[in-house]
C-alpha cells in the first residue's frame, strides 16, 4: 500500500450508479437489513426500499433511509462512486451499520470520489456529520480531500477500513481521517490508513474520548496522527511506519491520552521524496503531559533523529526517555519491516512480541486482520494480562502452515495411484505433521518443505486427503484436498501361442495380458492333461515352450490372478502338428502303391511318400471311438474311407461324391475287415468276432459267409498276400511278453498257411501294396514313438521307417 504524494490503493474497478437524495419515511424502513448492490445483474433502484430482490443502486440511497438498528449491506467487490452524507443516527446499542463483507481479510468494496478540489465541492468519502451511533466496517474509502470526515458526531465507528485521501489528483488532500468539532467517542480500529497529505488521521479541537487503537497508519506527507487540544485521547496497539513527519504527535492541550502498545518504525531515511526523515517519532507537547501515559512502545526513530520530545526536551533513545517517569517498558525493537514492500508484518523480536500491556485502553482481543492474540512459544511474555499480547497492529501468528492438492497419477501396475503435493511450514514449536489419505489407510508423516507423495487407492472414488499440523502449545492446522480417481479397467488375459517347427509337436506361448493391476500369477493349462505352467510374481511369462509329444488339437488356457485378488481366463483351441497319433490304416489312395495314415477321433492325417512322414492329406470323418476302415466302395480302384462303429455295429461309408451311406452289420465287440471278396471291382465289408475267431463276410447278394481263423487276442489282416487280384484272409499276434515278437499269420488260396515275424509286443498292423508289385505286404505302427515300419522284403528293398506328422 503505497501514498507517497499520491493514494495509491488499489481500487475494484466496478460500473458506477447515481446516488438519490431524497429521504424516506421511516415506515419505509421495516427490515432489519437495506441491500446496495450496483451490479448490471442486481435490478438495483434507488427508489425502491432495498429489499434484497431488488437492493437499492447506491449508498447514499440506503444512507437516507437507515434507520436505528439497521445494517445497511453493501455488495462486496464493487465500486461505488460519489460522497456518502450520513444524516440519520442510531440508538445506544442500536447503531446504524454500514458494511461491506471482507473476502481473505482484505476490504475490496470501494467508495470513490472523484477529483472535487474547492470549498465548495469537497471531496469527502463519508462525511459523517450532527449524527451518533453510526458504524462503518469492511469498506475502501477513498476521496481526494479526505476519506472520512467525523464532525459533531458521537459514538461513531470506523473499522477494518481502508481509508486514504488524495486521489484523484487533489491539489490539497486533507487527513485520511479527521474527527472534529464536537465529536466524542469516536473509535478507528483494525484499519488501513494514509494519506498524500499532511495527516493520516488528525483529531481536532473539542474532541473528546476518540480511541484509536489497531490500525496501520503509513506512509503519509507529514505526521501519522495528530491530537490537538483533544483531551483524553487514546493511541493504543496501532503500527506506523513509512510516515514523513512524526508519527504520533500530541499537540496543544491533549492531556489525559494514553500512547500504549504502539509501534514506530521511521525508515527507510530517505522515503519522504529524497528529504531526509529527520522528525521525532513521537511527540508529546508541554500541554499535553498532564495524566498522560506513554508505555509499552517500540520506537525506532530515523536516523539522526530523536525518539521523543516531552514537554519540548528531546530524547534520543527509549532508556533515556525513562527519565521522565514515563515509557517504563519502551523500547527501540526493529520488527523487521521489509523496506521493499509494504509488508508490514513484523518479526519474532524480544521487547515487541508478546511484550504489550493487554489492559490498555482499547486493547483487542484480535489484530488487524481478525487473527486471534498468539504465544511464542520461544520469546519470554513480558507483557500485561494473559502477558502474550504483541506490540503494534499486527499479531505475529505462528508460521505453521499446512496446504495440501492432490491429483490422479495412474502409472504402470498403479492404476489408482494418486499424487499429492504438500507444503508444511513447521512453525514455532512444532510437533509434527501427518497426511491422511481419506481412505482408511493409516496417515503417514510429512516432512517440512514442498514434497511430493505418492499412494495407491484400494478403489475409483473420491476422496479427501487431509493435511494436519501440531505444535506444542496445542496450535491445529489443517488443509483439506480431494481427489477423484476413475474406475480401475478390466483385467484381460492374452497370449499367443504358436508351432516354431511343425515336425515336432512343440508349442510356444507368450503372455499379452493387460492388467491394471500387477498380475501375482500366471497359470498355463496346456489342455493334454500335463501339470499347469505357473509364473508367479509380476513378471509376464514369455517364450514358454510345452511338448505335446503327438499332433493333436488341444485346448489352451491361461489364467490370471491379480495383487487384487481379480482373476481373468482366456483360453484358444488349436491344432498340433508333429507325430500323429492313432490308429493305423492302409489302402490306395492314388497311384500305383498303397499309403498309410493315422486315424484319430475322426481326424484322418495320409501320408503318400512312405518315407518324410509329412501328412499330405487331412480329412475328418468320425467320432472318437470310431475305427477306420478303407476300401473301393464306387467300383474304382481308388479307396475311400469310412468308419465302423463298434457300440452299434455299423459302417459308415464316405463316397468318391462325399455322401455317406450307412450299413448295420456285426455286434458291438466286433472288429471291421474290408476286402475283395466277391471278385467284382469294388471291396465288400466283413467283420470279424475275435470271441470266437471268426471271420464273416457279407457278399453283394445279401449273403454271410463264415470261417474260423485264428486266436484269441489275434487281430484280422486282409489282403492280396498271392498276387491274385483277391482278398486274402490273415491274422496278426502280437508278441506274448515284452520284447516277443509279433506273427503275421497268413492264409492262402489253397488253404496253407505263411507266417512272418515283425514288430514287437506293443506294435499295431498295416499291410499294403508298398512297391506297387501286385501283391500285399505288412507292416507295423508303434504307438510308443510313433513310427510306421513298412516291410519291402519281397521287393528286395529295405524296409519304410518314418513317422507321419500332423
Amino acid at each position: 500500500m503505497s501514498f507517497h504524494r499520491r493514494v495509491g490503493i488499489a481500487i475494484a474497478v466496478a460500473c458506477s450508479a447515481g446516488a438519490g437524495t431524497a429521504l424516506p419515511s421511516v415506515a419505509q424502513a421495516e427490515t432489519a437489513v437495506l441491500y446496495v448492490d450496483n451490479s448490471t445483474t442486481a435490478h438495483c433502484s434507488d427508489a425502491g426500499v432495498g429489499t434484497q430482490a431488488q437492493p437499492y443502486c447506491g449508498i447514499q440511497a440506503a444512507a437516507d433511509a437507515a434507520q436505528p438498528g439497521q445494517t445497511v449491506q453493501i455488495a462486496p467487490n464493487r465500486t461505488y462512486q460519489g460522497m456518502i452524507t450520513v444524516r440519520r443516527s442510531g440508538l445506544p446499542g442500536k447503531p446504524i451499520v454500514f458494511k461491506a463483507d471482507i473476502p481473505y481479510k482484505v476490504p475490496a468494496t470501494s467508495v470513490e470520489v472523484g477529483q472535487q478540489d474547492g470549498p465548495d465541492a469537497p471531496g469527502y468519502g463519508f462525511l459523517i456529520s450532527g449524527v451518533h451511533d453510526v458504524t462503518v466496517t469492511g469498506l475502501q474509502i477513498m476521496a481526494p480531500q479526505e476519506g472520512v470526515l467525523v464532525k459533531d458526531s458521537e459514538r461513531i465507528v470506523l473499522d477494518r477500513t481502508i481509508v486514504g485521501a488524495g486521489s484523484g489528483g487533489a491539489a490539497q488532500p486533507g487527513p485520511a481521517v479527521r474527527i472534529t468539532g464536537h465529536s466524542a467517542g469516536v473509535t478507528v480500529s483494525r484499519s488501513q490508513i494514509a494519506s498524500a497529505g499532511p495527516i493520516g488521521v488528525a483529531v481536532e479541537a473539542g474532541v473528546t474520548g476518540t480511541v484509536l487503537t489497531t490500525n496501520l497508519v503509513t506512509e503519509t506527507d507529514g505526521r501519522g496522527v495528530l491530537v490537538t487540544d483533544a483531551p483524553g485521547t487514546v493511541v493504543v496497539g496501532n503500527t506506523f511506519g513509512r510516515n514523513c513527519l512524526s508519527d504520533i504527535e500530541l499537540a496543544g492541550n491533549s492531556s489525559g491520552a494514553t500512547v500504549e502498545n504502539n509501534v514506530l518504525a521511521k525508515r527507510p531515511a530517505d522515503w519522504c521524496g529524497g528529504v531526509p526523515v529527520s522528525s521525532v517519532a513521537l511527540t508529546v507537547s508541554a500541554g499535553s503531559t498532564q495524566g498522560t501515559k506513554v508505555d509499552y512502545n517500540s520506537v525506532q526513530p530515523a536516523p539522526g533523529a530523536a525518539a521523543y520530545a516531552w514537554g519540548g526536551t528531546s530524547y534520543a533513545t527509549a532508556a533515556a526517555f525513562r527519565a521522565t517517569g514515563q515509557g517504563a517498558h519502551d523500547n527501540g525493537a526493529d520488527p523487521g519491516f521489509s523496506q521493499s514492500t509494504s509488508d508490514y508484518r513484523p518479526i519474532a523480536v524480544e521487547g515487541l512480541t508478546d511484550a504489550a500491556d493487554a489492559s490498555a485502553p482499547g486493547a483487542l482481543d484480535t489484530d488487524l486482520y481478525g487473527d486471534p492474540r498468539a504465544d511464542h512459544p520461544k520469546i519470554a511474555n513480558t507483557g500485561t494480562g494473559n502477558g502474550y499480547q504483541d506490540r503494534g497492529a499486527v499479531e505475529l501468528q505462528d508460521t505453521m502452515s499446512v496446504m495440501v492438492s492432490a491429483l490422479p497419477y495412474s502409472t504402470t501396475g498403479h492404476p489408482l495411484n494418486a499424487r499429492a503435493t504438500v507444503w508444511y511450514t513447521p512453525g514455532w514449536a512444532p510437533v509434527g505433521a501427518t497426511l491422511d489419505f481419506g481412505d482408511g489407510t493409516a496417515p503417514v508423516p510429512v516432512n517440512s518443505g514442498n514434497i511430493t507423495i505418492d499412494h495407491d487407492y484400494p478403489a475409483g472414488g473420491s476422496y479427501t486427503l487431509t493435511l494436519t499440523a501440531t505444535s506444542e502449545t496445542g496450535l491445529v492446522r489443517t488443509s483439506t484436498g480431494t481427489v477423484k480417481l476413475a474406475p480401475v479397467g478390466e483385467l484381460r488375459p492374452s497370449f499367443g501361442v504358436y508351432q516354431p517347427d511343425r515336425t515336432v509337436a512343440r508349442v510356444t506361448v507368450t503372455d499379452r495380458t493387460v492388467s491394471p493391476w500387477p498380475v501375482a500369477r500366471y497359470v498355463i493349462d496346456f489342455g493334454d492333461g500335463t501339470a499347469p505352467a505357473v509364473s508367479e510374481g509380476p513378471t509376464p511369462p514369455s517364450g514358454v515352450t510345452h511338448d505335446y509329444g503327438v499332433a493333436g488339437t488341444y485346448t489352451v488356457t491361461e489364467t490370471v490372478v491379480d495383487d487384487h485378488g481379480r482373476t481373468g481366463s482366456t483360453g484358444t483351441q488349436l491344432y498340433v502338428a508333429g507325430p500323429q497319433a492313432g490308429v493305423p490304416f492302409a489302402g490306395y489312395f492314388g497311384g500305383p502303391t498303397s499309403h498309410v495314415g493315422l486315424f484319430d477321433k475322426g481326424r484322418w492325417a495320409l501320408s503318400y511318400q512312405k518315407a518324410s512322414g509329412q501328412a499330405n492329406l487331412v480329412w475328418s470323418l468320425g467320432d472318437p471311438g470310431d475305427v477306420p476302415v478303407v476300401g473301393a466302395w464306387d467300383n474304382t480302384c481308388q479307396c475311400q474311407s469310412g468308419i465302423y462303429r463298434p457300440s452299434t455295429g455299423t459302417f459308415a461309408l464316405q463316397h468318391s461324391d462325399k455322401s455317406v451311406s450307412t450299413v448295420q452289420f456285426g455286434e458291438p465287440g466286433d472288429l471291421p475287415v474290408v476286402g475283395a471278396w466277391d471278385h467284382n471291382g469294388h471291396d465288400q465289408l466283413a467283420i470279424f468276432r475275435p470271441s470266437t475267431s471268426t471271420l464273416a463276410v457279407r457278399h453283394d447278394n445279401g449273403s454271410v459267409s463264415t470261417m474260423g481263423f485264428g486266436d484269441q487276442g489275434d487281430l484280422p489282416v486282409v489282403g492280396d498276400w498271392d498276387g491274385v487280384h483277391h482278398a486274402q484272409f490273415g491274422v496278426f499276434r502280437p508278441g506274448r511278453n515284452e520284447g516277443d515278437p509279433n506273427l503275421f499269420i497268413l492264409r492262402h488260396d489253397d488253404g496253407s498257411v505263411s507266417t512272418a515275424a515283425y514288430g514287437v509286443k506293443g506294435d499295431l498292423p498295416v499291410v499294403g501294396d508298398w512297391l506297387g508289385r501286385g501283391r500285399t505286404t505288412f507292416g507295423i505302427f508303434r504307438p510308443s514313438s510313433h513310427v510306421f515300419a513298412l516291410s519291402n522284403a519281397y521287393g528286395g528293398q529295405g524296409d519304410s521307417v518314418f513317422t507321419i506328422y500332423g
